[in-house]
């Protein structure tokens, strides 16, 4: 394929209504126009597998014959102007797609040969590969780990499953027991060139030894704990996981913190450990975590009970947050640990602000007296944190509660499990409801919600609060539609496998750093 760089300016402009996600025709000349149409706003296709075909028609309203041109530029790239390949020259549009699975814009072009007047006309184009959609499973045998998907080729439903797909691409296991999945369209490697580190569509697998970055396009490994740190290898242990924050990687290993700054060049290796304060003081965050890709995170140190954050991304020591004047409990030095921490929602601020707010929740419990436990409001105005407390009634079913998730964007409810329920809390006022019971010899292992709305054709989109749970040797993970907040009696559907289930995340071309708050 050879590189067009004639009319490098239209090219830039193209680039930059691309950005604004216009798909229309552009009008570049004095009297002249050509009529584009038989050009759809989107396209899917499977790499290697599918090719797209496109009969558009072209009409100038001036005399002369029409020369054609087709080209390919990406989308997600950063710190260069991407160039725009040709494919093709001819009218139709016959093309076989090999490109890596990513978001892409194909730009047709119409020259009056004539008149020298062009017209250009663009469409994205969505690659994907059989990795690339679908419903990834991280689960264990109680020592390695390994990932399970299950095809979504039409919809979000389920048809087909690839079992044990990461050892089976990789020849073997991942050490340790599983914890966390996450996914960033961000995170820098050179697999495709040894001298560029370029945006790599990642998934995150982090298990209780490891933590694996693994190239979503062909399920190959890209880094672990061995080569994924600043400096070299470093031991994992515990609850591990990567989460993103709004200008920064990170992750969590041993209680401690470690990030990569998005917003400058790097390499993909995680920096130094982050310090507490200037005298380096201990610290053990809580695994649990509040963040978004839209928001510096909000993290527990339960050493010291204080709530911390890396201010903007950068630094090498924590920011304690400020207290807000109407706090009861401090964010400071609370004299608490932390027993859950998740990410709630947002509300945007308008003019003279132009800022969002972040909310959410935490259950801390009081270490001089470990029989109280709060229900913590939380409110985040950029580096001031509002903390209003509940004390948690003994006889709520909330009190002896684990395996957490809050309705991200939607119903004002904690749904949490019980002696083996699944139950809701409305936060609004405290109410209690049994949700599901867990049927025979189950036992739940995990609880999540997760919604995804796709906007490329043909717009997948689901909200599920989904549960897993084992019994014996197999897991089960049901997934249930909701209505006003509770779930409907029958799951939509239900996956089964072998070993034990820990964490699950739904994976499309579209799906971004963007898509999911990161929470367990």
């Amino acid at each position: 394929m050879r590189k067009l760089y004639y009319y490098a300016a239209v090219l830039l402009l193209l680039m930059a209504f691309s950005c604004a996600k216009d798909k229309g025709n552009y009008d570049y000349g004095d009297g002249e126009f050509i009529e584009i149409s038989g050009i759809e706003t989107s396209y899917n296709a499977i790499s290697q597998k599918d090719t797209v075909k496109i009969a558009p028609v072209a009409k100038s309203n001036k005399e002369g014959e029409l020369e054609y041109r087709w080209g390919i530029y990406e989308t997600n790239v950063q710190g260069r102007v991407e160039p725009l390949d040709t494919i093709a020259r001819t009218q139709n549009l016959s093309y076989f797609v090999k490109e890596e699975a990513k978001g892409w814009v194909l730009v047709f072009m119409a020259r009056n040969k004539k008149t020298g007047y062009t017209q250009y006309k663009t469409t994205s184009l969505t690659v994907s590969t059989l990795f690339t959609r679908g419903w990834y499973v991280l689960k264990d045998d109680g020592t390695n780990s390994d990932l399970d998907l299950y095809l979504t080729p039409q919809n979000n439903t389920v048809s087909g499953k690839m079992e044990d797909v990461y050892s089976q691409v990789n020849g073997q296991k991942i050490q340790g027991t599983g914890v966390f999945l996450s996914f960033a369209t961000n995170y820098k490697t050179n697999i495709l060139n040894p001298n560029v580190f370029a945006n790599t569509r990642t998934l995150f697998a982090s298990t209780s030894k490891d933590i694996q970055a693994i190239g979503i396009n062909t399920m190959k490994y890209i880094r672990n704990r061995e080569d994924i740190f600043l400096g070299g290898a470093r031991p994992v242990n515990g609850a591990a996981a990567v989460f993103n924050g709004s200008a920064a990687t990170y992750i969590l290993n041993d209680n401690q913190l470690f990030n990569i700054y998005a917003m400058s060049a790097n390499s993909g290796l995680f920096g130094n450990r982050i310090m507490m304060d200037g005298t380096n003081s201990p610290y053990a965050l809580s695994k649990y975590m509040f963040s978004s890709a839209g928001t510096d995170p909000i993290l527990f140190d339960n050493t010291s009970g204080s709530f911390v954050t890396l201010g903007n991304g950068s630094g090498s020591v924590f920011t304690i947050y400020t207290d807000a004047a109407t706090n009861t409990l401090k964010t400071k030095n609370n004299n608490h640990t932390a027993l859950f921490l998740g990410y709630k929602s947002s509300v945007y601020l308008p003019a003279p602000d132009y800022y969002s707010r972040y909310i959410g929740y935490a259950i801390l419990q009081d270490k001089t007296d470990p029989a109280v436990k709060r229900l913590c409001y939380l409110v985040k105005d950029k580096f001031v944190l509002t903390v209003t407390p509940e004390v948690i009634n003994p006889s709520s079913k909330l009190y002896d509660a684990s395996h957490y998730t809050l309705l991200v964007e939607d119903e004002n409810l904690l749904y949490f499990v019980n002696n083996n329920e699944v139950y809701s809390r409305n936060l609004s006022n405290g109410f209690e409801q049994l949700q599901y019971a867990i049927p025979g010899s189950e036992v739940v292992t995990f609880i999540k919600h997760l919604k995804y709305t796709e906007s490329a054709s043909p717009g997948y989109s689901f909200n599920y609060i989904i549960v897993g749970t084992k019994s014996g040797s197999e897991y089960k993970i049901r997934m249930f539609n909701k209505v006003s907040g509770n779930l409907e009696a029958t799951p939509v559907q239900t996956i089964t496998g072998k070993g034990n289930a820990n964490s699950i995340i739904y994976i499309a071309p579209s799906v971004s750093e963007y898509t999911y708050p990161s929470s367990y």
